[in-house]
């Protein structure tokens, strides 16, 4: 009888996986880099087709500051209305990019009185359903979508490390870990025995993928596929 694949999760966050992103350009659509090394708060990407650079500062591994995003982002702000003193009036819309002109401030309605007053906004990156990679927003090159859900990963040690829980018979957890470590934050469907075999799959053609020595046109669709994966999940649960 053969002895159970064992895996323990020793507690690591999925910020330990982001000091090397595998993304796609948002111009050219060429496999790159983003490069987080964990001794330095410097975030940069550089495409070697387009020349499109990128840079930023990261904290742990989580975007900490807005430079260069090229994300959806969020625009949010609220105050009382300066008429009736109604609280709050705001404003929180998100958007697939920056908007081509930022505003300061937008005029919003109040219910009570249905007078306009001027809300001031912050512009901040959004992280939506899509998976992105966290520092600048850019799309992930590492997705595979299954009749099960998304799977997607940062790169070579995040594919293996799923690839053993997934594959693992036996699943452990030490009591240091927590309930924030990245295995445990994986959604229920990657975790059944069920899906074992079409989850390994998937991820085996990930692993493929890093090999490929690929063109950018051939997988220029690839954002665009996960975009309309999440919009018929959403339309599912709805």
């Amino acid at each position: 009888m053969d002895a159970p694949l064992r895996h323990i999760d020793e507690g690591r966050g999925l910020w330990r996986y982001a000091e090397r992103i595998e993304v796609r350009c948002p111009r050219c659509a060429r496999a790159g880099q983003v490069r987080a090394p964990r001794d330095s708060r410097e975030v940069r990407f550089a495409c070697t087709g387009c020349g499109l650079s990128a840079a930023t500062v990261s904290c742990c591994g989580l975007h900490a500051a807005q430079h260069d995003w090229y994300g959806p982002v969020r625009l949010y702000g609220r105050r009382p209305c300066g008429h009736c003193g109604h609280q709050w009036l705001g404003v929180n819309r998100i958007y697939d990019g920056k908007p081509a002109q930022t505003p300061q401030r937008i005029a919003v309605r109040c219910p009570v009185c249905a007078r306009d007053s001027e809300v001031d906004v912050d512009m901040q990156p959004h992280r939506g359903p899509e998976p992105r990679d966290p520092h600048l927003g850019l799309p992930l090159r590492l997705l595979e979508p299954t009749r099960h859900g998304l799977l997607w990963a940062y790169n070579a040690e995040h594919l293996d490390e799923l690839h053993r829980y997934v594959a693992a018979t036996q699943r452990e957890r030490l009591r240091s870990a927590g309930n924030a470590s990245m295995i445990s934050r994986l959604p229920a469907w990657m975790k059944l025995a069920r899906h074992r075999a079409a989850v390994l799959k998937a991820l085996q053609r990930l692993q493929a993928r890093l090999g490929e020595d690929d063109e950018a046109p051939a997988f220029a669709a690839q954002p665009e596929q996960a975009r309309n994966f999440n919009r018929a999940a959403r339309r599912r649960r709805g």
